[in-house]
């Protein structure tokens, strides 16, 4: 029996990429792809897949408002996050969103086939990277409870960035990112540090010494 798969990314070189390694595999059929969260979840409604591979960060839903909405609608689809961000919060959210597998780009293409085989025969799957990531949070968390510790190298650039009153094109423009990242950044930085505005986030940096 074929293992049908959908998989969403708002970049189409990388889709293609996809597609063209798990094509050449045996009782794998590639039904759909989406770009965006919406779309993703108009072809997992049409299609009805064994198994969805998506990205977080993408335009209109993300990947964890589409993971939730899929995973509630249509149950038996399982969703995979493969993605670049291997940080906690990141998968902690996936996971809470009803993912059943986690893993990284940088994963070669075993362990893809892997990855797809083993959830849609109803299995976790995660890369050793999310493993330890998890671990290492939870690890992080009984060590120190300086809300600092909590934010990422990047997430502490961006935090003094934003205390200096720039915006998020300008910070985008800065670190190299899209400004749909640093928005995802931003948003991370305040709900990690339970803050609620840009006013917040500079009393913050002030205070912990990050404006630098």
């Amino acid at each position: 029996m074929k293992i049908k798969i959908i998989i969403a990314d708002d970049h189409p070189v990388f889709i293609n990429g996809i597609k063209a390694l798990l094509s050449e595999i045996p009782n794998f059929e590639i039904v759909a792809e989406a770009e965006n969260g919406e779309d993703l979840i108009k072809q997992v409604t049409l299609h009805e897949p064994d198994v969805v591979l998506t990205d977080i960060q993408m335009p209109l839903k993300d990947g964890v408002e589409a993971t939730k909405e899929i995973c509630k609608c249509l149950p038996k689809t399982k969703v995979i996050a493969l993605t670049s961000f291997s940080e906690s919060l990141y998968i902690k959210k996936m996971l809470a969103a009803g993912a059943s597998g986690y893993i990284l780009k940088t994963i070669d293409k075993e362990e893809l086939i892997t990855a797809v085989k083993k959830v849609a025969a109803g299995e976790k799957y995660f890369s050793i990277e999310v493993v330890n990531q998890l671990m290492n949070s939870y690890t992080d968390k009984t060590i120190s409870s300086n809300p600092v510790d909590s934010l990422t190298k990047r997430e502490k650039e961006i935090l003094a960035l934003i205390a200096q009153g720039l915006t998020d094109k300008e910070i985008a423009d800065i670190v190299f990112l899209s400004s749909l990242t640093v928005i995802t950044h931003r948003k991370n930085i305040l709900s990690k540090l339970g803050l609620k505005n840009k006013v917040e986030i500079t009393r913050f940096a002030m205070e912990n010494n990050l404006m630098n």
